[in-house]
């Protein structure tokens, strides 16, 4: 008796997991979650802007991702970092659904860079977005480390040291490289 009660606790507990992911994915489509005010949170948003940058970093970078973004924010580019994902979404869910919209994705590689799983597969993502076209990759190297083999084959950003003059100017250059795709498509 108690094995059928495990049983169907377990196909309760699956049941009630499925019918919730597909409830948000019923729903996403009808909110935009973009970073909003000085809590850095995603906030829900108006309308079907799309973000322009998607920045991918591994956990031990998320200081130089929150500055990048930040810094485009600065400028009015619309960014999405995970980090800034609400409490009571899935990060995993807003990851893919903003990466589908983007049309620029930054990777910022250290050392602990692809030795992060969650980061390899958005690796992998943004290189096959890449291939699908519309789509730019931009790798950013945040100290001195080597680039895997189809990073290395694009024009990296140097980010390895923040408020200096190479850094300021780099971020320059992709904000005017995301401006000029911006009048390009009129978004």
């Amino acid at each position: 008796m108690a094995g059928v009660d495990l049983a169907i606790g377990v196909v309760g507990l699956i049941v009630a997991v499925v019918s919730a992911y597909f409830g948000y994915v019923g729903v996403r489509g009808r909110i935009r979650r973009r970073r909003g005010g000085e809590g850095g949170r995603l906030v829900a948003a108006e309308g079907g802007d799309a973000y322009e940058v998607f920045v991918s970093y591994a956990a031990p970078d998320v200081e130089e991702a929150e500055r990048l973004a930040r810094c485009l924010q600065g400028a009015g580019i619309r960014v999405f970092l995970v980090r800034w994902v609400e409490p009571g979404l899935v990060s995993y869910l807003e990851s893919e659904r903003a990466l589908a919209g983007a049309t620029f994705g930054v990777l910022l590689f250290s050392d602990a860079t692809m030795a992060d799983l969650r980061i390899r597969d958005e690796y992998a993502a943004l290189l096959q977005r890449v291939h699908g076209g519309g789509f730019r990759f931009v790798p950013a190297r945040t100290g001195d480390v080597a680039l895997p083999q189809f990073a290395a084959i694009r024009e990296p950003l140097d980010l390895s040291e923040p408020g200096g003059p190479r850094y300021d100017a780099d971020v320059a250059r992709l904000v005017g490289i995301v401006r000029r795709q911006r009048s390009r498509t009129g978004a």
